[in-house]
């Protein structure tokens, strides 16, 4: 199977693309924007022909075809992608949101790469202006909130199937019903904290299903 079609067949699995705004995924964004000062973050998903956008902050289109994706290019590559001025760059500079529309300077992304290796799409920040780049805190930032996409990605597939599979025997599924409590809380608390607190509250309902997962083998 080539790249594209795993990432495809990958990102069929996960039964994300065109659902509703969910609360862990926009305060990842949000978090992105704060982080690294940016006034656009989107968590990218890579379609066949379009990218999606799970979560976004800054930009008012759900979408945007691939031809146009910097994030497309972004999940060829396993590490953080920067591009300090996309005008000066040979691969976007003719891209039509960066000569119009958004006005595209800054970028930079980092794959969404899941458990399978496939990379399915990016979490990304955008400016108007362009950038020196990122330093090395803003670079290991920019990978923690990826690895935190993944994470939330993760767990909400482990969530879609264990839903959708006929109840096992109470020891399979103590954990579970243990997760889900857990999960609701997380994202009820989603609304009502800062985007730091979100995202620290994400990472600890994580642990705690992990802790869980191994409890119940």
């Amino acid at each position: 199977m080539g790249d594209e079609e795993e990432r495809l067949a990958t990102l069929a699995k996960y039964n994300v693309l065109d659902t509703e705004a969910e609360p862990q995924f926009d305060a990842l964004v949000h978090a992105a924007s704060q982080q690294l000062d940016a006034p656009i973050s989107t968590i990218s998903l890579i379609d066949a022909r379009r990218q999606w956008f799970k979560a976004r902050i800054g930009l008012d289109v759900a979408e945007g075809p691939i031809e146009e994706s910097f994030c497309a290019r972004v999940i060829e590559q396993d590490d953080v992608v920067v591009v300090p001025d996309a005008t000066l760059d040979e691969r976007f500079q003719d891209y039509p949101n960066v000569t119009g529309g958004t006005k595209i300077r800054f970028y930079a992304g980092a794959p969404l790469k899941m458990r399978n290796g496939a990379r399915i799409g990016t979490i990304c920040v955008v400016d108007v202006v362009p950038r020196e780049g990122l330093d090395e805190e803003e670079r290991v930032a920019l990978e923690d909130l990826a690895r935190r996409t993944v994470a939330a990605l993760e767990l909400r597939r482990d969530f879609d199937e264990a839903r959708g599979e006929d109840a096992g025997p109470a020891t399979d599924t103590q954990w579970l019903a243990q997760a889900s409590e857990h999960l609701v809380k997380a994202w009820a608390a989603l609304d009502l904290v800062g985007a730091t607190a979100e995202l620290a509250r994400l990472e600890q309902v994580i642990v705690e299903v992990d802790a869980l997962r191994l409890g119940a083998r």
